[in-house]
């Protein structure tokens, strides 16, 4: 009796241990890219100048701070494209402003950048943006006013 009880020990232990787990190991991989952060700073706020509500029309200005259109008026402040600097690594980045905005009645304003993508190259990039400025004279008011508008630059 000894003998079976030592025998069915034996018996299972080796099936313990025979039972052994089989495993197996694969290495992943983590894909990254080190960038510098885009910074991006308005250097230069758009000025339109006086712009007149005399009548519907428009007033634009452009890239190179020029103004045009029958609603622009000479004189008064001296107009100017809207100025960014932005900062970040080599090479080539998408650029692109916010559409019209009409938060202020009477006036439809809307900018636009000249490029949809822009090359920083020794780490910086000027950007232009240029705007036009469409007037009812129905609903606009005189006074000083002011739009906002966003640029924004990706990799």
């Amino acid at each position: 009796m000894t003998n079976k009880i030592l025998l069915s020990t034996l018996v299972a232990s080796s099936l313990l241990l025979s039972t052994s787990a089989i495993a197996e190991d694969a290495t992943g991989t983590a894909n990254f890219n080190l960038v510098y952060p885009l910074t991006v700073t308005e250097t230069t706020a758009m000025e339109f100048g006086d712009v007149s509500i005399a009548a519907d029309a428009s007033c634009a200005v452009d890239f190179a701070g020029a103004t045009t259109g029958s609603a622009c008026v000479a004189g008064g402040a001296t107009s100017a494209a809207g100025a960014f600097t932005v900062s970040g690594a080599n090479g080539l980045v998408n650029v692109s402003v916010s559409g019209a905005d009409t938060s202020i009645p009477g006036v439809e304003f809307t900018p636009s950048v000249a490029n949809a993508s822009e090359t920083i190259a020794g780490n910086t990039a000027s950007i232009n943006v240029a705007g036009n400025l469409a007037i009812t004279a129905a609903n606009a008011t005189a006074g000083t006013h002011a739009l906002s508008y966003t640029l924004s630059v990706t990799y």
